[in-house]
């Protein structure tokens, strides 16, 4: 073979070869390129773990590069125990809390000569919200002025008696006068005490008239239950065209009759109540009465009993002294008793006719019923105060969940009426019945309600802390995420940095940013916690972990 003929093979080889090497320089850099990792894409573990639902465990492996970590912001901070609380949910409805509403009404009828404080208006306790002028309040006053009157010249005559008697001026025994005063206060006790018995009776007889009104309305409430019932059918019998129209409109009418006869008894018995607190009035008016005819039949008893020892012992005496005293000490019974006259019907002695309805607590006006000129009794409250600084809130508790609720429990409650506040009690008290329709027990609590945000009648919701249970593992809400259902944290491995263990975790009770997990992790192990979603979107790349982490999940 020829010189030129082997240069001219050689020169047709060399593209071949430099096709070649380039070929395999390609390939070579295409597999490394493919086995190295980029700065921000994860690596997984090469075998998936399958963890059985309803369990916690080890469900895969990731790596990202720091380069990664800086980017997403990952922070990995060590896992804690903490005190964790055991609650209750529960929701109710706020009310006034006690003796934070009263009525305020007059002890005695009488007519409004000036107001002071409208509805809505704020008011302090023993604030004066209105004057009226009683005609009955005026009587008194003047009894008492005429019994003051009485003791001050009682006091002047036996001061003028007392200078006689010093002078040797000494009158006669006067037994039959004093046997006839005796007589007659006698009389006067019995008329008292007979008066009282009357009202007594009386008494006794609104209380039983009562009885039998409140009979009436049980018979009249059971008469339309019973037409309601018949009522009901009808109206079924109708749609199925089983009675005609007319039939149907009689139900109904002895429907409605039944009903008006259940408010009529409701107002009879009200009407009732009226009676027997204006006889309870009365008896004790009587019984007042007979106390004071009492002490002065003493009074007058002893004097005639001195007056008969001077008479039969024939001793001489100053019998207008000893009168004077006796009469002075029955004037100063008599303005006792009308000093307390006035004090009942809310007068000052010897003040003027007019009473002044005082609010008891502070709060605010809720309700204003009476008006300039107007005439108000005591069966008729005047004005409605109410205090919200302190509210009950009436909470609806499971029959199934009260064993774990006990008196004195911490409770935490919201209410949309007051976005963004947060309202903390204790229970005060825990229902004995169940109620009818919902079959929840009522549990109450006491609020405090700065601002008065909370209205009667609010919806409120939140819990009741009904246990403590100590080290408990907690993170961050941050740190959890959800896989295919099921809650996950990325624990930091120290195979290298950026390597992550994903485990499937329980979890228990939610508080305030953080959650509890009862099984799945130890408390010091060091999870994942921001950044937690782009760990999480990496595996969900990556497709590992028994699946947990598949596009879609």
């Amino acid at each position: 073979m020829s010189t030129q003929t082997v240069a001219s093979r050689t020169i047709r080889w060399i593209p071949i070869g430099i096709v070649a090497i380039v070929a395999l320089a390609g390939s070579l850099m295409y597999f490394a390129f493919r086995s190295s990792p980029s700065s921000t894409v994860a690596k997984a573990a090469d075998t998936a773990l399958t963890v059985p639902e309803g369990q916690a465990g080890k469900a895969g492996e990731l790596v990202i590069s720091q380069e990664a970590m800086r980017l997403a912001e990952i922070q990995v901070q060590p896992a804690t125990a903490r005190l964790v609380s055991e609650r209750l949910s529960v929701s109710g409805v706020v009310q006034v809390g006690g003796d934070q509403l009263v009525k305020v009404t007059p002890r005695v009828a009488g007519k409004v000569i000036k107001l002071f404080a409208g509805a809505g208006d704020t008011v302090r306790a023993g604030q004066t919200l209105a004057l009226l002028e009683s005609a009955e309040l005026g009587q008194s006053q003047a009894g008492y002025r005429q019994a003051a009157a009485r003791v001050t010249a009682a006091s002047k005559n036996l001061e003028r008696q007392r200078q006689l008697a010093k002078l040797g001026q000494f009158g006669k025994p006067q037994v039959e006068e004093a046997r006839t005063k005796a007589i007659e206060a006698e009389r006067d006790v019995q008329l008292a005490e007979r008066n009282l018995g009357e009202d007594r009776t009386k008494l006794a007889e609104a209380q039983s008239e009562q009885q039998g009104l409140v009979s009436k309305v049980t018979q009249a409430r059971a008469e339309m239950d019973v037409t309601k019932a018949r009522f009901d059918r009808a109206e079924t019998l109708f749609k199925e065209e089983l009675i005609s129209k007319q039939e149907l409109e009689r139900v109904s009418a002895d429907y409605k009759k039944a009903a008006a006869d259940v408010s009529v008894a409701m107002a009879a018995v009200a009407q009732g109540v009226a009676r027997i607190e204006g006889a309870k009035a009365r008896v004790d008016a009587s019984l007042r009465e007979l106390m004071l005819a009492k002490r002065r039949a003493l009074i007058v008893s002893q004097a005639h009993q001195r007056e008969e020892s001077v008479y039969n012992g024939q001793f001489s005496t100053n019998r207008e002294l000893v009168e004077a005293e006796s009469a002075l000490r029955l004037v100063q019974v008599e303005m006792r008793g009308a000093v307390d006259a006035v004090r009942l019907l809310g007068g000052k002695p010897g003040g003027h006719n007019t009473i002044a309805l005082i609010t008891p607590i502070s709060g605010k006006v809720q309700e204003r019923l009476a008006t300039l000129g107007e005439t108000i009794d005591p069966e008729h409250a005047a004005f409605t105060v109410v205090n919200l600084d302190l509210v009950w809130a009436q909470l609806a508790v499971a029959p199934g969940d009260l064993a774990a609720v006990r008196v004195g429990q911490l409770v935490e409650l919201g209410s949309e009426a007051a976005p963004g506040n947060s309202f903390r009690g204790r229970v005060l008290s825990v229902g004995t019945a169940a109620d009818e329709t919902t079959r929840a027990v009522s549990v109450r609590t006491t609020l405090g309600n700065r601002g008065n945000v909370l209205r009667p009648g609010s919806f409120v919701k939140g819990t009741i802390v009904t246990d403590l249970r100590k080290h408990r593992v907690t993170v961050p809400e941050g740190a959890l995420q959800e896989h295919t259902g099921r809650a996950t944290v990325y624990i930091a491995t120290r195979v290298r940095p950026g390597a992550f263990e994903i485990r499937h975790v329980t979890l228990g009770i939610r508080d305030h940013g953080w959650r509890e997990i009862t099984a799945g992790l130890a408390p010091g192990e060091p999870i994942a916690v921001n950044g937690t979603f782009y760990l999480k979107s990496e595996a969900l790349k990556s497709s590992l972990s028994d699946g947990c982490c598949a596009p879609g999940g």
